[in-house]
């Protein structure tokens, strides 16, 4: 949960599937504000996105990549190529607003309840 210079808090996510615009990609943090998606197809930072969760209804955030970078993650069966993408979310018509917020928060009280969960070792799950 860093703070720094973001304008709202970011909560690490348990590998939710998402879409970022045509590249399938799973989002691993997440705030009211942006979120990072880990991918393996490159996406040109800069450019106008669309977050898509398919597994949630279908909602779809348009987004702007702030940035794109080529991650390497080692394992068991060797180095694995991956990009981790930082977007931002950008503006929704309004009768969208209250509805992606709600999602959002939803996903964040999730995430704070795990959080304090591990915190007080309770380890309790889904």
């Amino acid at each position: 949960m860093s703070k720094d210079r973001r304008r709202s808090e970011r909560y690490p996510t348990a590998s939710i599937p998402c879409q970022l615009s045509d590249v399938n990609g799973e989002l691993v943090d997440l705030s009211l504000e942006g979120a990072a998606v880990i991918h393996r197809s490159p996406v040109k930072a800069g450019t106008s996105a669309t977050l898509i969760f398919p597994s949630y209804g279908g909602i779809y955030v348009p987004c702007q990549v702030l940035r794109s970078i080529v991650q390497v993650n080692r394992g068991d069966h060797g180095p694995e190529y991956v990009f981790r993408s930082a977007i931002s979310f950008a503006a929704i018509p309004p009768d969208q607003e209250q509805s992606l917020h709600e999602f959002l928060q939803i996903q964040i009280d999730r995430l704070r309840a795990k959080q304090n969960e591990a915190a007080a070792g309770t380890g309790a799950g889904d």
